[in-house]
């Protein structure tokens, strides 16, 4: 994938496009998406794999 030919977004600030890298063999990690806010975060740090 070339990081390059990600377009910024529809209407940045407010829509933009990200890119969330996870790495082989990483902690596993449990994103949540909250709507209302518009945002992802971090839920919690999993002790087995997904």
């Amino acid at each position: 994938m070339r990081i390059e030919a990600v377009p910024i977004g529809k209407n940045p600030p407010e829509d933009i496009n990200v890119i969330i890298e996870v790495p082989i063999g990483g902690e596993p990690i449990k994103y949540e998406m909250d709507k209302e806010a518009g945002t992802l975060f971090v839920d919690r740090f999993l002790h087995t794999s997904m």
